[in-house]
């Protein structure tokens, strides 16, 4: 199914275990627009993750298909082109694919993503804090080349002037994109930022999968009080 990105800020609902995916598989959480399957997390759940992706998917829910690299903050540990193998696998039963800017894999993914209409979100994460602007911009720029439908920016929020810059994204971007603090300091842009013109933010159906995420009822909340969603 086609996702609307950037039409109205969309809340991904984070499942970062095999017992929240075949839930979820069995009944869609609410307070949320999109689940993202965290493979790293849930792991290959005994070879059935493909069809738990589909029995979401026939809910009616769109799925965002995840395998966080360790290097940038997930679980994978395995091979690069096993992981790159399990996307391809993937492609048939979810509608959006999450992988790094940095990855080789992103070009290969996007590509053939965009031969199934399939939407794909090019990440950069920093964990060690934010990037000037220049920069931030660059990997947009870098992440839109490479294919990303959606280039998603993670930052580590440590002080005013980190969030000052992640807040200046969503203005100059060239399509639509997703920015988010993390941490502590960075909690306050999980719902500032979709007010700002972020098209994704992420909050968890159980415990948090990032740093200073937020449930999906609390973001769900937050948003329609300030206007970026209806009630």
């Amino acid at each position: 199914m086609k996702i609307p990105f950037g039409k109205s800020p969309l809340i991904v609902g984070c499942i970062g275990s095999e017992a929240r995916l075949r839930r979820c598989a069995r009944k869609v959480a609410p307070d949320c627009d999109m689940l993202e399957v965290r493979l790293d997390l849930t792991g290959l759940c005994a070879g059935e993750w493909v069809g738990l992706c589909a029995a979401i998917q026939k809910q009616g829910m769109p799925v965002l298909l995840t395998i966080r690299a360790e290097t940038q903050g997930g679980e994978w540990r395995g091979r690069e082109a096993e992981r790159l193998s399990l996307y391809l696998t993937g492609l048939q039963s979810v509608s959006a694919v999450d992988v790094e800017i940095g990855a080789h894999a992103l070009e290969i993914v996007a590509q053939a993503a965009h031969r199934r209409g399939v939407g794909v979100v090019g990440s950069f994460h920093d964990f060690k804090g934010t990037p000037e602007l220049a920069r931030l911009s660059a990997v947009e720029l870098r992440g839109r080349r490479i294919g990303a439908d959606v280039v998603k920016i993670a930052t580590w929020v440590k002080t005013p002037a980190d969030l000052a810059r992640l807040l200046a994204l969503p203005a100059q971007a060239k399509g639509p994109i997703c920015a988010l603090g993390m941490g502590a300091a960075g909690a306050v842009s999980r719902v500032a930022l979709p007010c700002a013109g972020s098209c994704l933010t992420y909050g968890s159906l159980g415990q948090a999968t990032a740093p200073g995420q937020l449930s999906c009822r609390q973001l769900a909340k937050e948003l329609v009080r300030w206007g970026a969603r209806k009630a």
